[in-house]
């Protein structure tokens, strides 16, 4: 009798091995969420015996016949215990859309659940659609950073300047403009603006902007003519230059010559025949034509704006021309 109940033990045993259920958890992904092209699925198994093999099937909902799989083979510890993950890549050319995924555990003499998850692939990178200001600008004052983006699962935006933050840097639409103040920058030069672009499958782009900030208006140096009266019908040369405290920072069209009468009236604009960059410095050549209308005394007026809109102070020089009255 003792025999068997010996063996009658020793059976229980058995079929209680044999019947003893591992168990599967997965932790990541949850349902809803986004899948980039870099991804783990990670797990938590209780209850193993032997070395379990875990898989990943995962559909595509649109065409349940494309599909990926994925399995790794894990050795319990001591107490049955299994923490582990499977990486589950993706490539640019992965149809995006809804998927499904399900996860198994397999092993020998221990079944156990399977679990599924409903996920999101998106392994396009965010794209950057418009971008003011553009690199190589200058700028002053508050500076309007506008921004529209190709996204349709937008997580975050965020700007920075020099990688510091500025107020209201952040948020989370394809189209926006954050107004950047640079009276809080102590001094003028290359400034850099960063826009971090991330979307909810953690794809991430950032887009580096550099532009010049100048504060500082040019200054005007008329060269000729001289007050020195001129004799009638005859051409008179115009030399200016422009200075200002950045290379470039002064082009020819920011540069306007006119002649005027004593009373402010518009008479003309003056020839331009050339223009030079010579460092911070704009070389500004022309002439002013003869005419026969001109009265016997009026004034050359030169106004000047940079890249980033400062004014300079506008100069003049009063020309008479010899032998005629003032009119």
């Amino acid at each position: 009798m003792k025999g068997i109940a010996r063996i009658a033990g020793c059976l229980f045993v058995l079929v209680a091995q044999i019947a003893w259920a591992g168990t599967l958890t997965v932790t990541s992904p949850n349902n809803g969420d986004f899948l980039g092209r870099n991804n783990q699925i990670r797990f938590n198994i209780r209850e193993s015996v032997v070395q379990v093999t875990v898989r990943a099937t995962v559909t595509r909902d649109a065409n349940p016949s494309e599909r990926i799989q994925v399995e790794r083979r894990f050795t319990p510890d001591g107490d049955g215990k299994i923490t582990g993950d499977l990486q589950l890549n993706f490539n640019e050319g992965t149809p995006e859309g809804n998927y499904t995924i399900r996860v198994e555990a397999i092993e020998p003499n221990n079944p156990y659940n399977s679990e599924t998850r409903n996920v999101v692939v998106d392994t396009k990178t965010p794209r950057f659609l418009e971008f003011n200001p553009i690199n190589g600008s200058f700028v002053r004052g508050v500076v309007p950073i506008r921004v529209r983006l190709d996204e349709p699962n937008l997580k975050e935006w965020r700007v920075q300047i020099g990688s510091q933050d500025i107020p209201n840097n952040s948020g989370n639409q394809a189209s926006f403009t954050v107004p950047w103040d640079t009276q809080n920058v102590i001094r003028d030069g290359t400034q850099t603006i960063n826009v971090k672009v991330d979307d909810e499958a953690n794809n991430s782009v950032t887009k580096s902007i550099n532009v010049t900030l100048d504060r500082v208006a040019p200054a005007i140096q008329i060269l000729a003519p001289t007050i020195t009266p001129v004799n009638p019908g005859t051409d008179i040369p115009v030399a200016i230059n422009i200075n200002d405290q950045f290379e470039s920072s002064i082009l020819q069209p920011g540069v306007t010559v006119q002649l005027r009468t004593m009373s402010g009236q518009f008479i003309s604009h003056v020839a331009r025949r050339g223009t030079r960059i010579s460092g911070n410095v704009l070389q500004w050549t022309g002439r002013i034509r003869w005419q026969n209308n001109l009265p016997g005394q009026f004034k050359m007026v030169v106004t000047a704006v940079d890249r980033a809109g400062n004014r300079a102070a506008t100069q003049e020089v009063v020309i008479t021309i010899r032998g005629r009255g003032r009119r």
